[in-house]
């Protein structure tokens, strides 16, 4: 956590973007069953995989750099 209590901005917007990707599926259903769109779920998934990939490594970044910096001799 910061100085301020408030987590780091990078992990903020980690979570952000984890939560966008899986934002993405409720949109799908929707489309689909509600609208009745012919959606394919290969459709979708390139923009869950957009958010929650980059999502999930800036929400442990300090995490995984120190991990890192551990192998190095």
């Amino acid at each position: 956590m910061g100085k301020d209590g408030q987590r780091p901005l990078d992990e903020r917007i980690g979570r952000l973007l984890i939560l966008a990707g899986v934002a993405v599926w409720p949109a799908y259903v929707v489309l689909r069953w509600l609208v009745g769109l012919d959606l394919d779920a290969k459709e979708v998934l390139p923009f869950h995989l957009a958010g929650v990939i980059p999502g999930a490594i800036l929400a442990r970044w300090r995490w995984l750099r120190g991990l890192v910096r551990r192998q190095r001799p």
